[in-house]
């Protein structure tokens, strides 16, 4: 059973870490900021967040005319968290958006229409593009990684009811705060260690100690200011939380929700920690499932591990295709 950030009773020792930055009422308060990053520093990188060169590309080199621009578009979308983002984000500012969320990247783009899908491409291939660093490199497998898990298991939890799209674009992006964390930290000169992606025990503390804020925290910021549904704000802000089957104001939903993404999380986190993984035998990856991605203070959940460890190896293959279409440069003839 995974038992990091717990002390022996099973109750977490930092859930509540960002209380002296978020209030009740919903205000920022940044006690613990240590003047690395300001609130107006990360604002401005939430609304200036480059999309990966690559995909910037293959959406300004696709024709708005070919049959299969918008299928492309979505594709795309379903591999990149910030693209993903803004579309939701564009699908959830139109009148009736807040009052009915989607969580499919197709049906926010039919919500969205022709003209503001092809306004909002222009807007965000003409901010500068951003090169994989090794850290983005990691991260965005690690957010791709998470949403596929996320889905296999809404799909294979059978007392769970969580929609598919829900989770995998919770998967997709829970992470957000981290590439805008990475973002403010590259174009400020500060080195940043591609090993924290595998470092989930340790990460809040050290994130409030180089920056002031925690990825949690400049996730939340920014799902706010995306208007993304607060489904998605809230996984964003407490998917390092995993006592929240302790409390009853907590919705059943969303406690199911969470514990998908947070399995899948842990999930990825040990394929990261532990490349040799694919020499691992069905009989050691379920071992090593259920010692690492199961939480103690999760309540007794009928996890589907062995059709995991068996369907791992297809699942991991999924994702690296997913990364390396996004990465891709388009020929002539796909356009």
């Amino acid at each position: 059973m995974h038992q990091s950030g717990y002390g022996i009773n099973g109750r977490s020792t930092n859930s509540n870490y960002n209380e002296g930055v978020y209030r009740s009422e919903g205000g920022v308060v940044p006690e613990q900021a240590n003047a690395v990053f300001s609130l107006e520093l990360i604002n401005e990188c939430i609304h200036t967040l480059p999309l990966l060169r690559s995909v910037a590309t293959q959406l300004e080199q696709r024709s708005h005319e070919s049959v299969d621009f918008y299928p492309k578009v979505a594709e795309l979308a379903g591999e990149d968290p910030f693209l993903a983002a803004k579309i939701l984000s564009a699908a959830h500012s139109v009148p009736c958006g807040p009052l009915k969320p989607v969580y499919s990247i197709e049906k926010a783009l039919e919500r969205i229409g022709v003209f503001n899908t092809l306004e909002l491409i222009k807007e965000l291939t003409q901010i500068d593009t951003e090169t994989i660093t090794p850290g983005y490199r990691i991260g965005w497998r690690h957010s791709v990684e998470t949403a596929v898990f996320s889905r296999f298991l809404a799909n294979n939890i059978s007392t769970f009811n969580v929609s598919a799209d829900l989770a995998y674009m919770a998967g997709l992006l829970h992470d957000i705060g981290r590439f805008i964390l990475l973002k403010m930290a590259l174009d400020a000169g500060i080195s940043v260690e591609t090993g924290s992606w595998s470092s989930l025990d340790e990460l809040p503390e050290i994130e409030l100690q180089q920056y002031g804020f925690t990825h949690t925290e400049v996730g939340y910021i920014a799902a706010q200011c995306w208007n993304l549904p607060r489904t998605l704000t809230n996984v964003l802000r407490f998917h390092q939380h995993y006592d929240l089957w302790e409390f009853k104001t907590v919705s059943l939903p969303f406690k199911q929700l969470m514990t998908v993404v947070q399995f899948a999380d842990f999930l990825s986190t040990l394929l990261i920690k532990n490349p040799e993984w694919p020499a691992w035998s069905t009989t050691q990856l379920k071992g090593f499932i259920t010692e690492h991605c199961i939480h103690v203070a999760w309540p007794e959940i009928d996890f589907p591990v062995e059709l995991l460890a068996e369907q791992l190896p297809a699942l991991s293959e999924q994702c690296q295709r997913l990364v390396i279409n996004a990465e891709k440069t388009p020929e002539v003839g796909d356009l």
